[in-house]
């Protein structure tokens, strides 16, 4: 699946830190335009098709698609980076804890890693969804909470792989600190796969928080594309639902597509190499 896009990336070996670079510049760009753009409220122009008034058309109380559109971008972009982030810093310091806490921290570590491998994570996270109806913050820390244990089974073997290189050994003989042997030897070795992590825990927070907010688990106040979503539900026997649905799964798949894309230019210009390869699965 990946080889599909290598003619696209595989001779601009910079793209994918531009495509990241542009996606992060996007998403601010987002926040400045929705302050500039009419509010999303509604109006008597019930179900309207797209026109010159209305680009995308409207949905079931009024409310511009095109705005709702743009003004859930920057939420949605937002939200799957932060969750990525927040996951990936809960594995990285459970991983070190494990490599550098000797045998006892690194049982504990394990042992907490399986018990919540055998929980169904999903499930746990439709209860509690159910339950709370969780805003922006509410979703970031479900998310979070439930998917950090999934880096650790990665992190930790190249952690302590890296531990046991020579360069590693004859710098601690030499008597540097373990936070120089971090700085200078450990963490530019591991990047690659931090980097491959992030973007597969981007990938998986932006198609699980539109679940969520498809199902109408999320705080109804709280707008993504997942949300948008789910108002197209009511109007599928109608001709609206085209123009309710396809315009923000349109604009997820896209995102997703780009993180696919961004992966694999990453990879095609040497950042990630043999196993640390980007897996988006």
């Amino acid at each position: 699946m990946l080889g599909y896009w290598s003619p696209i990336t595989q001779s601009a070996g910079f793209v994918s830190k531009g495509a990241l670079a542009a996606s992060v510049i996007l998403m601010m760009a987002g926040f400045t335009l929705s302050e500039s753009l009419p509010a999303y409220k509604t109006s008597p122009d019930v179900l309207h098709p797209p026109s010159a008034e209305y680009w995308l058309g409207t949905n079931g109380i009024g409310q511009d698609v095109f705005i709702g559109l743009v003004r859930a971008a920057p939420v949605t972009i937002f939200l799957a980076l932060v969750t990525a982030t927040a996951a990936l810093a809960l594995a990285l310091a459970a991983s070190s804890l494990a490599a550098f806490g000797g045998p006892a921290a690194r049982g504990a570590v394990l042992r907490v890693v399986d018990v919540l491998q055998v929980i169904p994570s999903i499930l746990l996270l439709l209860l509690l969804a159910a339950w709370i109806q969780p805003g922006f913050l509410g979703l970031v820390v479900l998310l979070a909470l439930t998917g950090w244990h999934e880096d650790v089974r990665v992190a930790l073997p190249i952690l302590l792989r890296e531990l046991t290189r020579e360069n590693v050994h004859f710098a601690r003989r030499m008597g540097a600190s373990r936070t120089y042997c971090l700085r200078h030897h450990i963490l530019p070795a591991i990047w690659p796969a931090i980097v491959g992590l992030f973007l597969q825990n981007v990938r998986q927070a932006a198609l699980k928080s539109a679940g969520f907010g498809f199902l109408g688990l999320t705080d109804p106040r709280l707008l993504t594309w997942g949300s948008m979503m789910q108002d197209a539900m009511e109007h599928l026997y109608t001709d609206a639902w085209a123009w309710l649905l396809l315009p923000p799964a349109g604009a997820l798949s896209l995102f997703l597509i780009g993180i696919l894309i961004i992966g694999e230019g990453y990879s095609q210009s040497g950042g990630l190499t043999g196993k640390e390869q980007y897996d988006p699965g």
